[in-house]
């Protein structure tokens, strides 16, 4: 594939770097001819290190994406490089094989809007209502009604726990709103430090600050489209006031200037915490959450939408199968019981992680109970809800049975004829027991 096919996979990148999980550089290629002031030629084969030797592994979007083996989409990043200030949206995606991760990919978009070329697309949404998996009826009524408020420009606070997908909902929002084409930039509020939020969020003007330069802040980056504040009851309480004044003027300041700005964009909130009792006591200024909260929408936890377990365990069986280059099917009956009585603190990302971790250690084509986490396994025996309570009697029959066939099975080294006189059953009716509960 030619450099022009490669670009056009990642829309209208700037930079396109490829790293082994070392560091060292597989791939560069800067579409902006001097986005990183870096050649091709020196570049392929150095370590990533070397090349930014200003970051620490830390800060590197690519190596966060590897760490967590899931992708970061459009995360803010500044930099300096010759001397030139750069401002970049990243997205970084692991890569991983049967062994594990093997390198990463990040793609950059530069937001300082000096580039020679001519205006590219902005990111946008990479996620939409259909990539939401869900079989609980009263989720999917709730996510109807949002897709018809989603097409109007009112902000939009959601809520819900950690590792409920909170982050595809507002995808989801922008991608069919009127500003679907625009930029949809993402902050998570709680990993920037509060002494650099403002210029982050707003901008700054050159001399404002020992080594400050001219710079657009997100709000900026995001005009005409939507920004996305991930975790916005971490904002400062003294910032929410420019918060406000923001919404309310449709303008923003840049740190150290005294002009506006006018700005036309939608935002989309969300938090994990009751921001009802910040405002009540007194850490999160009421003013600000009645504009953020004009269309509210909260996403339920796992626990409450356990009808979602199954849909979700094959979506990311078959994910997972691509990744790992597995051909597991589907799950055993005491496999799909254990996942579907279990509380889920960490909601889907806990159940994703628990998948990923199955396959990995599965040599067959159906996940059984020995393929979980060891704290999944336990928790048959401490949670009550592993008990009949919910269960109907055939339920209770057929888990009971299929525990006693699957211990027969073990007893006689799985040979079927000893298995059968084992258990004193015809041949034909292990086989169909066998087939029922996924034991073949």
């Amino acid at each position: 594939m030619d450099n022009k096919g490669f670009k056009d996979i990642f829309y209208d990148s700037d930079l396109i770097l490829i790293i082994d999980k070392n560091g060292k550089v597989m791939y560069y290629d800067d579409y902006d001819d001097n986005l990183n002031m870096l050649k091709k030629e020196n570049v392929l084969g150095r370590s990533i290190f070397e090349l930014y030797p200003f970051f620490k592994r830390e800060d590197f979007t690519v190596f966060k994406a590897m760490d967590r083996r899931e992708p970061i989409l459009n995360e803010y990043q500044s930099s300096t490089v010759n001397g030139n200030k750069k401002n970049c949206m990243n997205t970084a995606f692991p890569l991983i094989n049967e062994s594990g991760v093997m390198g990463g990919i990040i793609i950059s978009v530069e937001l300082s809007g000096n580039s020679s070329k001519k205006k590219r697309k902005k990111a946008t949404s990479r996620y939409s209502f259909e990539d939401v998996i869900t079989e609980n009826q009263e989720f999917r009524q709730s996510l109807e009604v949002l897709k018809k408020v989603s097409m109007n420009d009112s902000n939009v606070l959601i809520t819900g726990e950690t590792g409920t997908g909170k982050e595809i909902i507002a995808h989801s929002i922008h991608s069919i709103s009127r500003r679907r084409n625009k930029p949809f930039i993402i902050q998570n509020c709680a990993a920037i430090p509060s002494t650099i939020m403002e210029s982050i969020l707003f901008g700054t003007a050159k001399g404002s600050f020992t080594g400050s330069m001219d710079k657009e802040g997100l709000f900026e980056s995001a005009n005409g489209g939507t920004i996305f504040l991930d975790e916005v009851n971490s904002i400062p309480y003294d910032l929410q006031s420019k918060l406000l004044r923001t919404i309310e003027n449709k303008s923003i300041m840049r740190v150290g200037e005294n002009i506006e700005r006018d700005i036309d964009i939608r935002i989309i909130a969300s938090t994990n915490e009751d921001l009802t009792r910040k405002v009540d006591s007194g850490e999160f200024r009421a003013d600000l959450f009645y504009r953020l909260n004009v269309i509210s929408f909260n996403v339920p936890p796992l626990r409450d939408r356990k009808d979602d377990i199954k849909a979700l365990l094959d979506y990311y069986i078959k994910y997972y199968n691509t990744i790992l280059n597995k051909n597991v099917t589907g799950a055993s009956q005491e496999a799909v019981q254990i996942l579907t009585n279990y509380e889920w603190k960490g909601n889907i990302r806990e159940l994703r992680n628990v998948i990923e971790y199955a396959l990995n250690f599965s040599e067959d084509s159906i996940l059984d109970k020995s393929n979980l986490p060891q704290y999944l396994q336990k928790s048959v025996i401490r949670s009550p809800k592993s008990s009949a309570e919910g269960q109907s009697l055939a339920q209770m029959i057929d888990s009971y049975e299929c525990e006693l066939i699957k211990n027969a099975l073990k007893e006689c080294r799985y040979n079927i004829l000893k298995t059968a006189e084992f258990l004193k059953v015809p041949r034909q009716t292990l086989y169909y027991k066998l087939k029922k509960y996924n034991l073949e």
